[in-house]
């Protein structure tokens, strides 16, 4: 499970990175609200933020993961204790409020529920099919349906997005990481997936990206 942090004090920024790692999580962190919007793949499990730092705040931040990583638990750690910071969080979509100094192993509490909580491990994708969220496995009536890397990345975006449109440049940063990639590459993966699972209905948004409907 990847976790993305954002947190301008060092030490604490340290601290919490070591404290995840040792409990099996992935890190990408930040110090910088504009070092993590330029530089972010938007691709985590869920999303650690501090209000108050630098460049763009945990605010602007939260925005623009609602918009890039669509559905992904958002906890806020921070020390602005005031009701009108706490509702506005919570307004703008945040999953958790954690009000500074707090234990590591609440954080850690609260990581792990929300992870659970958020995620349909075995989601229905047609009346036959059923796609794996964590092993990122299709299978057919029960029966495991072999796919490719990319099909798997794709079908993982779509599925656990699913119902929200997921714009080509997600693509893009989730599979390739930036590389240079026309869309009729993500087209033609698409219309592969379309033909291994019958009854799926992806849809084309028209100049944005595709949608899983179930």
């Amino acid at each position: 499970m990847k976790v993305t942090l954002l947190e301008d004090e060092f030490s604490l920024r340290n601290n919490l990175a070591d404290f995840l790692s040792l409990h099996s999580y992935e890190i990408e962190m930040f110090g910088h609200g504009n070092d993590m919007l330029n530089r972010c793949r938007f691709n985590s499990d869920i999303y650690i933020l501090d209000i108050n730092v630098p460049g763009a705040d945990g605010f602007e931040v939260i925005e623009w993961i609602s918009h890039n990583d669509p559905g992904k638990p958002v906890i806020f750690m921070t020390a602005f204790t005031d009701i009108e910071s706490i509702t506005h969080a919570y307004h703008l979509g945040c999953s958790d409020y954690l009000k500074k100094p707090f234990d590591l192993m609440e954080l850690l509490l609260r990581v792990q529920k929300l992870l659970i909580t958020s995620t349909d491990e075995e989601v229905p994708i047609t009346l036959f099919h059923t796609f794996n969220l964590i092993s990122k496995q299709l299978t057919f009536e029960g029966e495991i349906v072999n796919l490719t890397k990319n099909q798997r990345n794709i079908l993982y975006l779509l599925t656990k997005n699913r119902n929200s449109v997921i714009t080509y440049d997600m693509f893009i940063e989730y599979i390739w990481e930036d590389k240079f990639i026309k869309f009729n590459t993500i087209a033609s993966h698409i219309r592969e997936i379309r033909n291994a699972i019958k009854g799926l209905q992806v849809r084309n948004i028209r100049g944005e990206g595709y949608m899983l409907k179930v």
